[in-house]
């Protein structure tokens, strides 16, 4: 049985694994040929830190025989253009052997609910194309895209 949590301080070591690992299957082929395992590292600890040290933020657990299994990064993000506050989904992952069994979608859900309970009206999620089992849960849970960032080798 799956249960879902806030985050602990015990809960850093795996969630610095899971989030370098998460990152890494977030990038596109054509990143992952030209990453830097050592930036890319930052990167992912940098958004934990970031998530983990803000009062807005939550970091989600999902557990499994009590072992964490998946998370879900949540923070605020104000608009650019209505200055109206957003939840911001910034990371959800679920290990390769839980997937598929609605865990996810059930971090996807949470994340939601934090997000009403704090009276926010809009979320988003980040997620690229080229994942197209993280577009295919957004698309299912009612998540439309909104405009397009294109990327262009010269």
């Amino acid at each position: 049985m799956y249960t879902f949590r806030f985050a602990h301080p015990s809960d850093l070591p795996w969630l610095d694994w899971a989030t370098l690992f998460s990152t890494g299957e977030s990038l596109s082929p054509e990143e992952r040929r030209h990453a830097v395992p050592g930036t890319v590292a930052h990167m992912a600890r940098e958004q934990l830190r970031g998530v983990l040290g803000d009062p807005g933020a939550a970091a989600i657990v999902a557990t499994f025989s009590n072992q964490p299994v998946g998370f879900l990064l949540a923070g605020l993000n104000q608009d650019s253009t209505t200055e109206e506050m957003n939840g911001l989904l910034l990371s959800l992952w679920v290990h390769p052997a839980h997937r598929r069994r609605g865990v996810g979608a059930a971090l996807l859900r949470l994340g939601e609910n934090l997000f009403l309970q704090r009276g926010l009206r809009k979320v988003k999620l980040i997620a690229g194309l080229h994942n197209q089992a993280a577009v295919h849960m957004a698309s299912r849970a009612g998540y439309a895209p909104e405009g397009l960032i294109g990327i262009k080798s010269l």
